[in-house]
């Protein structure tokens, strides 16, 4: 098949949501055509980045969802009753611990390999115990 136009090929991208085998399936070509035509066109590389900016989004979202749960609202009174969902406590750190580096949380420890610690080794005798 023919490399197709940029509109083809952005339509296809769409339709599949970004997946490579899905849009070489719809093209009529190879997963490794695709590939070629992403290193050789600018426009067609920025096309399948979009596309995977929009999943990891959505990515975002449900993550976000799974991390805060989905609250059951008192309608009268606006308050929390319960769940439909619960907040899912691994997650929410996992996104505190990976988005909020910025924000002071996470899990890194930041070592220094040029101007080490002096190592200090503290030994203890027992009196009790006879050396030669």
């Amino acid at each position: 098949m023919r490399k197709p136009s940029f509109d083809e090929f952005e339509d296809a991208i769409r339709k599949t949501g970004g997946n490579l085998s899905q849009t070489a399936g719809l093209l009529g070509v190879t997963r490794q055509t695709i590939h070629n035509w992403i290193r050789e066109d600018e426009q067609f590389k920025a096309v399948v980045q979009d596309s995977r900016k929009k999943l990891f989004d959505q990515c975002l979202d449900a993550a976000r969802i799974v991390a805060l749960g989905v609250p059951h609202v008192d309608p009268s009174t606006g308050h929390i009753i319960g769940w439909k969902e619960k907040p899912d406590g691994q997650m929410l750190r996992y996104l505190l611990s990976t988005l909020g580096r910025d924000e002071g949380f996470g899990e890194s420890v930041n070592v220094n390999l040029e101007n080490p610690m002096p190592t200090v080794i503290n030994i203890v005798r027992d009196p009790d115990v006879k050396r030669d």
